[in-house]
């Protein structure tokens, strides 16, 4: 089905690979509002994988993933198409920005958008219309972007339908630590929601990478991405080879984000995959006088997957990604 993505503009289209952006505004000084995509076809019929990255635009672990993909995919047998988006929000992207720079909405909040009202609302329009509408499975990377640590968790919608399970399939064969039922989300508009709503699409949404890593960790975390995606494709019959494995001691987790009441100066208690006992303290926050004015304690037993990295935090900000685990 790979074919049936229309691109506007073909820059590269070389053996098996097509590189081209998908036009859907004009900007005031006459260019485009667009998004870059990479097609590479299989040698045989198969499924058509989606993977995209930057819905927010500072999480860049994925894209990079995608990018060392559609190379090595040039010159590998395998079946079916694969699709990447290394930059769905091309101006958050370039901005290094979590939300769009043209409205300020938050993409991945949005979805699947609105044809007639705001830019943002119009890219997420297109995409899911014009991309995801094609795509049998779809791999859609975030990160903890500039603020953010995070471990590596990859979530699924759980159901017990075909695609439920399908997606659920595809998050353990990820290989990540974590598998998240994304069960309790404290948000709508989530892409993975609006894709099984839209078309039943079996869909996977990694969490890999932040800035606290980019600097001796970024390679590490890119490659969590890329052997993740080629696990997926292992596991849906794209690629041959044993059947992925779960990570060792995978965890099947429902995560909570647990916000700062105050703004001030943050220390963490406890760090990443640390087991925490009901009432045990998480983080504390002192004035600039250096006075307590708020204790954050575990409100169940649980395990931390991330945490705000940056010193000063703001009242509403996502202090903890706590979770509890399941099995």
């Amino acid at each position: 089905m790979g074919q049936r993505i229309g691109l506007d503009t073909v820059v590269r289209e070389q053996g098996a690979r097509t590189d081209g952006y998908l036009d859907f505004a004009t900007k005031p000084d006459g260019s485009r509002f667009r998004i870059p995509i990479i097609i590479v076809k299989g040698r045989s019929e198969g499924p058509v994988l989606l993977a995209d990255a930057c819905t927010h635009g500072d999480e860049y672990e994925g894209a990079e993933a995608i990018l060392r993909i559609a190379r090595e995919l040039e010159t590998r047998e395998f079946a079916g198409t694969f699709v990447g988006v290394p930059a769905l929000n091309f101006e958050a992207f370039g901005a290094i920005s979590r939300s769009s720079t043209t409205d300020g909405l938050n993409l991945n909040r949005i979805f699947p958008g609105n044809p007639d009202t705001y830019i943002t609302q119009r890219l997420a329009d297109a995409y899911v219309k014009r991309v995801v509408k094609y795509a049998d499975f779809v791999i859609t990377f975030h990160g903890g972007g500039d603020v953010l640590h995070l471990e590596p968790i990859v979530g699924y919608l759980p159901a017990e339908d075909e695609a439920g399970k399908l997606s659920r399939n595809m998050a353990r064969a990820f290989g990540a630590g974590y598998t998240w039922r994304m069960q309790n989300l404290p948000f709508d508009g989530v892409s993975v929601q609006a894709y099984r709503n839209l078309y039943g699409t079996p869909s996977i949404l990694p969490e890999v990478g932040s800035h606290c890593d980019r600097l001796h960790g970024r390679d590490r975390a890119v490659g969590i991405c890329r052997n993740g995606i080629l696990n997926v494709m292992t596991g849906l019959g794209m690629l041959s080879g044993a059947e992925p494995r779960p990570a060792e001691g995978l965890r099947d987790v429902e995560l909570h984000y647990l916000h700062a009441s105050n703004g001030g100066l943050q220390t963490l208690h406890k760090k990443e995959n640390e087991l925490v006992r009901k009432g045990e303290i998480l983080g504390t926050i002192t004035d600039v006088f250096g006075g307590e004015i708020e204790v954050l304690r575990a409100p169940y037993d649980g395990v931390v997957i991330g945490f705000w990295s940056v010193p000063v935090i703001r009242p509403g900000d996502w202090w903890y990604l706590f979770a509890k685990v399941l099995d």
